[in-house]
């Protein structure tokens, strides 16, 4: 466990960073996997009905990252101030409060399937391949959940190389199982939801373990209750804006998944591949964002105000340098990388409409890689209203050009309005940043202020 706000702070961000990049990457080939074995061993078909559900089960995910980050925050600033006793109960019931809501959201997801493909306009003819994908995730989904909660927990230690081993873990039982079940049990696409699961269970076994070896060297593993609504509560004004931050994100994308649908199965298909292209990227500066998160959680639990500006500068020359290879890997090798995911038989409207993102469009995730810096200060920070109003204005502002840009451009109007987005929401980011209302240390100054204010209103 480390104490991120000591020593070099460029040698700390790079040695906590990498493992985090790494991490990110490597867990980021569960889909990577899934997608190119969909591909090229099963054909355009299952890739389609992957695409075609791929933004509910994102959003679904993403409800569960927004309070598991936002509770890494909270936990970052009990470990920071060194208040151990508090840790063991917080966890255990925030971990219970995100399992309970998973249960309930699957069971729901796969009951009432058929109107939620009705609404997703999920081409028809992928119905029965799409559910049987989509059915073994969600009901698999609470696994999936506790892999991330343990990734955010490790990081509020401090941690980043466990994750990374459970990483590397993931991916061989990941791999090892696609190939079983697809080659050998030809079990389909079946077979590649469970392997993913099968994965995530294991490695969830290792982070309780690595956890109660966390409590013990803190003296803690006995401290508190297994489940109280106390530490709940406590934590709920880090964790439930960020929840929602990631919920009203990713449902306005969802929202836009009927229109890439409607283009048929290949728009299905090319989104598949592109959510690739656009996450193993966005998985590197996500990642690595999580320093200026963390580090800033550490600084505000030990009121040291002064050393956050540092690490955003810090943070996004990490960014930037650990981003590029992968931008320019895009860029250049834009059909080679693609293909990955594609028969060579692939439908050439497909290839189109993936090649053309890669090269042209994802040279403008710099635009987003700094917006979403600023996204990990603001949570890092607790500047709740700064991170939800800047999302929220990302969501709506791709929403609406993807209404406006696609009936006309169709898949290029999509990526228009994606990249549109992008400036929107980061030009506001930062105003914001520049009005400086986000920092605790402006806080603290205004809270003084209006409790003079109130003391000199009881004199009188």
């Amino acid at each position: 466990m480390k104490d991120l706000t000591k020593g070099n702070i460029y040698k700390t961000f790079f040695l906590f960073g990498l493992p985090l990049v790494l991490s990110g990457l490597l867990t980021q080939t569960y889909s990577v996997i899934d997608t190119a074995i969909a591909g090229r061993f099963l054909g355009e078909h299952a890739l389609a009905a992957m695409g075609a559900v791929g933004p509910l089960n994102t959003f679904v995910n993403s409800v569960f990252w927004g309070y598991g980050v936002g509770f890494s925050v909270y936990l970052g600033g009990l470990f920071s101030a060194k208040k151990y006793d508090k840790i063991r109960e917080s966890v255990y019931s925030n971990v219970v409060i995100m399992l309970a809501v998973c249960i309930m959201i699957s069971l729901l997801s796969i009951v009432f399937h058929k109107p939620i493909f009705r609404l997703l306009k999920v081409d028809e003819s992928l119905w029965d391949v799409a559910f049987a994908y989509f059915s073994i995730i969600m009901a698999g989904k609470l696994f999936l959940i506790l892999n991330s909660a343990g990734v955010y927990i490790m990081n509020a230690f401090g941690i980043s190389g466990f994750p990374f081993i459970m990483s590397v873990l993931s991916a061989v039982l990941n791999i090892s199982g696609n190939v079983l079940s697809i080659t050998v049990l030809k079990w389909g696409i079946k077979g590649i939801a469970l392997s993913t699961v099968f994965a995530a269970v294991a490695v969830d076994i290792c982070y309780v373990f690595k956890f109660q070896k966390c409590l013990k060297e803190m003296g803690a593993e006995k401290q508190g209750k297994i489940f109280s609504f106390y530490p709940i509560k406590k934590s709920l004004p880090y964790a439930l804006p960020n929840m929602l931050q990631q919920g009203v994100m990713y449902f306005f994308s969802l929202g836009i998944s009927p229109l890439v649908n409607g283009l048929g199965p290949s728009g299905s298909a090319s989104y598949s591949v592109v959510s690739q292209v656009y996450s193993i990227n966005t998985a590197v500066y996500h990642n690595s964002a999580r320093c200026i998160s963390c580090y800033a959680a550490q600084c505000v639990g030990k009121k040291e105000y002064g050393k956050i500006k540092k690490g955003i500068l810090t943070g996004l020359i990490q960014n930037v340098a650990f981003t590029t290879p992968f931008i320019l890997a895009c860029v250049f090798f834009a059909e080679p990388i693609c293909n990955i995911f594609l028969k060579a038989d692939a439908d050439l409207l497909t290839k189109e409409y993936a090649y053309m993102f890669a090269r042209e469009y994802v040279p403008f995730l710099y635009i987003d890689l700094l917006c979403n810096l600023f996204h990990g200060l603001y949570r890092g920070t607790k500047a709740t209203a700064a991170l939800f109003s800047t999302t929220c204005l990302g969501a709506v502002s791709r929403f609406a050009y993807s209404f406006a840009l696609m009936p006309s451009m169709q898949m290029r109007g999509f990526y228009l309005a994606w990249v549109l987005s992008w400036v929107t929401e980061t030009v506001y980011t930062l105003i914001i940043y520049a009005r400086g209302r986000w920092n605790p240390a402006w806080q603290e100054l205004r809270g003084e202020k209006l409790r003079r204010q109130e003391q000199i209103g009881t004199r009188k």
